[in-house]
């Protein structure tokens, strides 16, 4: 592997010397890709893209020979010899043996070094080599110098194809850049470049990641409509994602849609509207899908399975997940530390602690070893029943097993101490997680004040909550909440007005909840003034008075004998359609 260190040597940056780098990929979207994308380039790109795509294409097919390497110094040492013949071998040749070398799927830095050897060699690239390279910065995640790649070919009188602008959109989604990849592919269509089946598929997925369903949905039917072969990973990627975000109708209409154009589905199509039928509770519909995919020899695989134990496991229907392990274990799919774990919370939620443990100690004799998430759901039902001296325990296990506790592991305990009164433990809980490098999370902060609070010790609340802002964490609104609660409560209402006003101070919009919280407040010490225009400026504020501030604010001033105020009150939030509750009517 030596001549593989020394390709590395090099790196991936010596492609680009006397290049202009700068040129990043959105210049080349805002500025480059218009230019060659106009009325008088369409033309040559549809030409380019037709003559070189037995070169080019997504997978860059290749002679028997280059295919053949298994071997990155084999493939090298071929490359030398090419490299070193006389004449030339021609740039076809060596794009072959650089596509057999990407196909290893981890060489790509070599590839970018050896194209740098052959143009430092004489050899000029042809489109082929560009999308070669373009493909190799994006698998790296470097989809950035892809696009300089792009502009460097373009100087040289390159034209980019269909490929070209699918593998940087496929790069663009690779990073995460999904409004990027929007804007490249409309740009292209915008401008003639009609996008092939591969492109709409890798734009359509893309928009599914971040969610952009309505859009993807559209794209599918441009799709159809341009005369594309939709195939079951198109249509299998929509429905995934429509189930994903809880539009289950309009993906069952696109899986009969596939069945009506003889497109057989896939187990990852049926799992995936199992699913979404399952967290609408439409148990008969997807029992029946169940039914239609095994009639098909279409066997449920451990994803489906895991599928149906989590979702009845939500419900709180523990017996009929535990049916789906029995049937699953009679099909030979074994379960795994998913399903162990999906059904651990099943009875954990049910604080059947018992039945969790036991298929935990199933688990390990099973031979499946338990994930950090298995613990932490024992000791969360652990700490349900009370049993916190277990759950301890079971968290020392943990580490001697040589799983590494999570924040949610140590949250899980730290809260179950404070929900007993065993603060000392829970503060040398917290302390230890720093020991270990885990950073506390809002979450910690929050149970621990919390716990503070419910102990009567504001002053460890309030010096906590200090600490806790000289972090690079910011409180939120349920931790001023907490603090302003318990001082409001103990008649410290002076440090309570202090903390509502820095709410503001620190940019953060006070909730319903705060503002009814400091209101109550205000009226038990009998400021009703101060309470009332608390109230109105909640309104001022974008955050309306609920139901629950009504009968608060209601309550103080009928308390306080200022009937004439509180009879007010009770006809508008009458005409505000909320109903006074028992403890207002009964003044």
């Amino acid at each position: 592997m030596m001549a593989v260190a020394a390709v590395r040597l090099r790196g991936s940056e010596a492609f680009f010397i006397g290049s202009q780098i700068q040129r990043c990929q959105m210049k080349i979207m805002g500025m480059i890709l218009p230019s060659l994308l106009s009325s008088n380039h369409s033309n040559s790109i549809s030409s380019s893209s037709s003559s070189s795509s037995s070169s080019s294409r997504y997978k860059h097919k290749n002679d028997d020979a280059s295919s053949s390497f298994r071997n990155i110094d084999v493939a090298l040492a071929s490359f030398n010899q090419m490299l070193h013949r006389k004449p030339l071998p021609c740039i076809i040749q060596f794009n072959q043996l650089l596509s057999a070398i990407v196909k290893m799927r981890q060489y790509y830095d070599a590839v970018i070094s050896l194209s740098k050897q052959m143009e430092l060699a004489g050899l000029s690239p042809n489109t082929c080599t560009l999308n070669i390279l373009i493909n190799c910065f994006c698998q790296l995640q470097h989809v950035d110098l892809g696009f300089s790649v792009l502009a460097k070919g373009i100087k040289l009188g390159l034209q980019p194809t269909i490929v070209t602008f699918t593998t940087l959109i496929n790069g663009l989604g690779k990073v995460g850049k999904f409004a990027q990849a929007v804007e490249l592919f409309d740009g292209m269509v915008a401008r003639g470049c009609q996008p092939d089946d591969y492109t709409y598929t890798t734009i359509i997925n893309g928009l599914c990641k971040i969610g952009e369903t309505a859009l993807a949905a559209g794209l599918f039917k441009k799709m159809e409509e341009a005369g594309c072969q939709l195939n079951v990973v198109t249509y299998s990627t929509l429905i995934h994602s429509l189930c994903k975000y809880r539009r289950v109708n309009e993906a069952l209409d696109i899986f009969s849609y596939m069945k009506a154009k003889d497109i057989s589905p896939t187990i990852f199509t049926y799992t995936s509207l199992i699913q979404g039928l399952c967290n609408f509770s439409r148990w008969k519909e997807a029992s029946t899908l169940l039914n239609e995919m095994t009639s098909l020899n279409i066997m449920p695989n451990i994803v489906t399975f895991n599928v149906l134990v989590d979702t009845f496991c939500k419900e709180g229907k523990v017996l009929e997940a535990e049916g789906v392990l029995k049937t699953m274990t009679e099909m030979g799919v074994e379960p795994d530390v998913v399903t162990y774990n999906s059904l651990m919370y099943g009875y954990s939620m049910w604080t059947e602690v018992v039945e969790a443990r036991k298929l935990f100690d199933v688990m390990i004799t099973k031979g499946c070893k338990p994930d950090v998430f298995s613990y932490s759901i024992l000791i969360n039902g652990y700490c349900k029943a009370k049993r916190i001296d277990e759950a301890k325990q079971l968290f020392n296990e943990m580490i001697h097993q040589g799983s590494t506790p999570n924040n949610v592991s140590y949250n899980t305990l730290i809260h179950g101490l404070c929900q007993l009164g065993r603060l000392r433990e829970a503060q040398d809980l917290y302390k230890n997680m720093h020991t270990n490098g885990n950073l506390p999370n809002l979450y910690t902060y929050a149970i621990l004040l919390n716990g503070f609070c419910k102990q009567g010790y504001l002053g460890k609340a309030l010096r906590l909550f200090r600490a806790m802002q000289s972090t690079y964490l910011k409180p939120n609104l349920v931790m001023y909440n907490i603090l302003v609660n318990a001082m409001c409560k103990s008649g410290n209402l002076k440090d309570a007005r202090e903390l509502f006003s820095e709410l503001f101070v620190n940019g953060l919009q006070p909730n319903v909840q705060i503002y009814t919280t400091i209101i109550n407040g205000l009226c038990k010490e009998g400021l009703l003034d101060e309470a009332l225009e608390a109230f109105r400026n909640m309104e001022d504020d974008g955050c309306p008075p609920d139901e629950f501030s009504y009968n608060v604010i209601i309550r103080g001033f009928l308390q306080h004998k200022d009937e004439s105020r509180a009879v007010h009150l009770i006809g508008e939030m009458r005409d505000r359609g909320f109903i006074a509750d028992a403890g207002t009517t009964a003044w």
